[in-house]
């Protein structure tokens, strides 16, 4: 049987837009021909939208530790053509010039969807695996936040370390005073993201500074890189106290299983040993003492005990 089709014979969108649509390429490694999709750019006379990838924690698989440059490279750059589609409009896309080497755009081309956006979550949910479209809620929602660079964005999906939050609320549950001490993004849902050039102290007391890092028993290259970037910061810290009369212990406190965790072997257990020896004696080569403890509970009450004021009267 012979059936014949026409354009009356598919569904049509009741008061569709028309967009120009780009993908945006980002090559993190200079010289391969390896591309990731960060976002796609939907654009016509009326306005303009940029549909960001949201799932870029996926990044930490292929560049562990240099997952997060990766990330803020791709925030800088769809902060930029942002910035450049609101000036020049269609002509930022055409002669797009970015600050950051290995960025491109792709070939513009026309769709029809309910709206801009629409349509970027359509092209980015075919084309990206950085993007996730059951989570497009969160990515719109973020989007709304006008005032927000990409770069800030982003910072969500770098998937940060929990455990200085986690010291936070234990320490602070016990003695509310000593709050103003910890780093203030803390106190958010969302921590902020450390740029590379900053140096990043969780708690500075009257007595005791300290850094909080976890060791994975999962991912042990990348703890050991984060911890190390730490310590450095905390050696910075106290290379710039020069005054005698206000020295404190600079501390950096890591959790990680204990050797009878059911969860982890006895190999991933000398491997943490391994690592953390390692730790040990690189923080000894800068002055900086390093322990590691198997509980949120235990680095908390270091911190309370550090910071219980000599006549014995407690802060709340």
């Amino acid at each position: 049987m012979i059936v014949n089709l026409n354009s009356d014979s598919f569904p049509s969108l009741e008061n569709p837009v028309r967009g120009n649509w780009v993908p945006i390429f980002l090559s993190p490694i200079r010289g391969s021909q390896e591309r990731l999709i960060i976002g796609v750019a939907v654009f016509n006379d009326t306005g303009f939208h940029i549909e960001a990838a949201n799932a870029l924690n996926r990044l930490q698989c292929l560049y562990g530790a240099q997952s997060d440059i990766v990330i803020q490279v791709a925030g800088i750059t769809l902060d930029e053509l942002q910035a450049d589609l609101a000036a020049r409009s269609a002509a930022a896309v055409t002669d797009f010039r970015p600050s950051i080497t290995g960025v491109s755009i792709g070939e513009i081309r026309v769709a029809d969807g309910l709206s801009l956006q629409a349509i970027g979550v359509s092209w980015m949910s075919a084309l990206s695996s950085l993007y996730d479209a059951e989570a497009a809620g969160l990515n719109a929602g973020l989007a709304a936040l006008d005032d927000i660079s990409y770069e800030d964005k982003f910072e969500a999906f770098a998937g940060g370390d929990r455990l200085p939050r986690l010291v936070l609320d234990y320490v602070v549950e016990a003695r509310s005073g000593l709050a103003g001490f910890f780093r203030s993004d803390l106190a958010t849902q969302q921590q902020r993201r450390r740029r590379s050039h900053e140096v990043s102290i969780d708690f500075s007391g009257s007595q005791l500074v300290a850094n909080f890092g976890t060791l994975s028993v999962g991912q042990i290259s990348r703890s050991v890189d984060l911890i190390k970037r730490r310590l450095w910061d905390l050696k910075v810290d106290r290379d710039s106290e020069t005054a005698n009369a206000f020295s404190r212990q600079h501390e950096m406190l890591i959790q990680m299983p204990s050797a009878n965790d059911p969860q982890v072997s006895e190999r991933q257990f000398e491997h943490l040993e391994v690592a953390r020896k390692a730790l040990e004696t690189q923080a000894d080569q800068e002055e900086l003492r390093l322990e590691a403890y198997t509980t949120v509970a235990e680095i908390g009450r270091r911190v309370l005990t550090a910071e219980t004021p000599r006549d014995g009267n407690l802060l709340h």
